[in-house]
């Protein structure tokens, strides 16, 4: 169960505490949930709500726990997808000798396990996954992408992601604007028999759920 694993298992740096083990807050319980159960997942989060984190440690599990998997991590940027990565490559160095998998590559871009498993960080671009075929294409801060480069990216990966019958699409960013996430966004809100349902399933979460900005002074 990845909730059990990463509440047992993941060790994660924070300001305060530095390694310390990861203690889910609910929501975050909740979209991994969300996420291992079903194939497409869009979420708006607010800054510094663990979301990135949540998903990389989600990864760890995955690639762990199964074999001949492929993982794209793309982010707006290709020092961000390059810094989750090395976030995953820690928690993978923290864990118990019993639970690490061989490695046959490791570098800033690139991880793979003997198991067969790939992980990569790419930025977002129109070639980023043009090629390949992934199991799950994780994008980092969507609606963040430059709008034409956008467009042009979620063209090319529309035939990555129908190559398979299980693979994932998870998007998780924070709002900006009218864009590209914000149509799928609202597109993912319909009824289900709705013709223009793109068959994401919302997730939200307010910053009033974040531990510690319970108050309006906080705010």
């Amino acid at each position: 169960d990845p909730v059990y694993f990463i509440t047992k298992y993941i060790q994660v740096v924070t300001i305060d505490e530095g390694v310390t083990d990861f203690r889910l807050w609910d929501f975050q319980a909740k979209l991994i949930d969300l996420v291992h159960n079903n194939r497409y997942v869009i979420t708006v989060m607010p800054r510094q709500s663990g979301k990135s984190t949540t998903m990389i440690a989600y990864f760890l599990h995955y690639i762990l726990f199964n074999k001949y998997k492929r993982i794209g991590i793309l982010a707006n940027k290709r020092d961000t997808a390059v810094d989750l990565l090395s976030r995953l490559q820690l928690a993978f160095e923290l864990l118990p000798m019993w639970l690490q998998q061989g490695v046959k590559v490791w570098n800033k871009t690139r991880i793979e396990l003997e198991n067969g498993c790939i992980i990569e960080a790419h930025a977002t671009s129109g070639a980023s996954v043009r090629g390949g075929t992934y199991n799950i294409i994780f994008l980092d801060e969507f609606a963040h992408i430059e709008a034409k480069l956008a467009d042009k990216f979620w063209t090319s990966t529309l035939p990555v992601i129908s190559q398979g019958l299980t693979s994932k699409v998870i998007i998780v960013s924070t709002p900006n604007g009218v864009n590209l996430f914000h149509e799928l966004w609202t597109k993912a809100q319909l009824e289900h028999t709705h013709k223009d349902w793109n068959q994401f399933l919302p997730f939200q979460v307010h910053y009033t759920e974040v531990p510690g900005r319970e108050k309006p002074e906080w705010a």
